[in-house]
């Protein structure tokens, strides 16, 4: 529930409980001044009737709907009574209020002897009157108020809604942030309770700012200290083997070398690049890319790999126009070719294989080595994690970043890979099936 929602909701709840409560405490202070005006009237109403001296006038005789009733007693005889059918005292003989049944309902009464005239005046009215009057007079002061609740609420509502305003341009500035710009964040016409939480986020981009540059100036200087003096071993180690030419035992060990530096060199590309294809740094240039064309690059650039197995390689399938980064998903097609050749015997067939299904575009690679068991399928996508270790099968050099490179890669183009036995060609099969968000022609 957004916080503008709870707040209208809990101060109309208020408002109501409020407005409820009012109205049963002014529903008994209507009771108690009802009462006590009432109580009047019938003190007054017997000082009126015993001053009156034509007592059988039958105008004295109120209606059947009068709102109260009377008897005059003397010498202990009921000289006028206003209704026909009550011959008994209404009350007892004595002085003040009480509250008697008869005629069919409750009746307040009122007695008070006269000793002047030797006579005892009997004054009721009904009570309901007076729960109706109690009940008219709340209703008149509360049913304004219930039927101003609707509009109440939509001003509340827009109350709130401008008070939460800063906080909503706070979202919005957030939102419209870049991945890459870590700037602070200025509002105008600030809040004070906001004040504390801009602080503390633009503090927050500070730190993560200063952490992001020391990560980059980390790749800067690594690709620096790690490239140069690795090549400078492999100068080394050719012409050290060119000089030891003729000495079998010192050639293997100069090609165990040379082995671990191509392995040294490619860990360290592969963790440059898996710094630079990072999702929280990485800022993709997207642009339409032609899937047939940016295969048929990759495919050259490692037709040398493949040709020296003696591999023969297809590309098949409907070429799509698909919205991305060109060197990133480069990278990604390149690892997933350069496995399939790394990982396929010698005089084997890889097949490039182009899909439009629905507003998927899939690109699949297929090949003809061991393939990967179902349950490893999600550890091959972990950093540095290769099936079997150093002691892989195909004995094969790697560094177990190729797929988790990949992966990033398909995370910043809202895609996925999917891993599966090739039906055709029994070794591994991998889709990078680009999802929702991307365009296919």
């Amino acid at each position: 529930m957004s916080i503008r929602r709870y707040l209208t909701l809990i101060l109309l709840s208020v408002i109501t409980l409020v407005t409820f409560a009012a109205a049963i405490q002014g529903y008994r202070g209507s009771m108690a001044k009802a009462t006590s005006v009432f109580d009047n009237e019938l003190r007054s109403l017997t000082y009126v009737l015993v001053n009156i001296t034509d007592l059988s006038t039958q105008s004295l005789a109120p209606q059947p709907d009068a709102a109260f009733i009377y008897q005059i007693w003397q010498h202990n005889q009921l000289i006028v009574s206003s209704h026909p059918e009550l011959k008994a005292a209404m009350s007892n003989f004595k002085n003040g209020f009480a509250e008697h049944n008869f005629l069919a309902q409750r009746w307040r009464t009122y007695a008070h002897f006269f000793e002047s005239d030797n006579k005892w005046v009997f004054v009721a009215q009904p009570l309901n009157r007076r729960f109706e009057l109690a009940e008219k007079m709340i209703l008149a002061a509360v049913t304004p108020l219930i039927l101003c609740i609707p509009l109440l609420a939509i001003i509340i509502f827009l109350l709130v809604s401008t008070g939460l305003r800063p906080l909503r341009l706070l979202s919005d500035n957030l939102r419209a942030k870049k991945a890459d710009d870590l700037s602070p964040i200025t509002q105008q016409n600030q809040q004070n309770e906001l004040s504390p939480v801009l602080e503390t986020l633009n503090q927050l981009f500070e730190r993560l700012n200063a952490a992001f540059s020391r990560e980059k100036r980390f790749a800067s200087d690594a690709a620096h200290e790690l490239r140069t003096p690795l090549s400078v071993l492999k100068i080394n180690a050719h012409n050290l083997k060119l000089a030891l030419n003729n000495n079998s035992t010192s050639n293997a060990n100069m090609q165990y070398l040379q082995e671990g530096i191509e392995r040294m060199s490619h860990v360290v590309e592969q963790i440059l690049l898996l710094n630079r294809t990072n999702p929280e740094q990485y800022q993709g240039q997207f642009k339409q890319i032609n899937t047939a064309s940016l295969c048929q690059n990759v495919i050259a650039s490692l037709f040398p790999q493949i040709e020296a197995k003696r591999q023969e390689i297809e590309l098949v399938g409907q070429s799509a126009s698909i919205l991305g980064d060109e060197f990133s998903l480069g990278i990604l097609l390149q690892n997933l070719i350069s496995n399939a050749s790394k990982y396929s015997p010698e005089e084997t067939l890889i097949r490039v294989t182009l899909k439009s299904l629905e507003q998927r575009v899939i690109i699949q690679v297929e090949d003809s080595g061991p393939g990967i068991d179902e349950s490893e399928y999600k550890r091959v996508f972990e950093r540095f994690y290769r099936i079997g270790g150093d002691r892989h099968d195909s004995n094969t050099p790697g560094c177990g970043l190729g797929l988790a490179i990949s992966k990033h890669i398909a995370e910043l183009h809202n895609a996925a890979l999917k891993l599966s036995r090739s039906e055709q060609l029994s070794g591994l099969s991998v889709e990078l099936i680009l999802l929702q968000g991307q365009s296919s022609e």
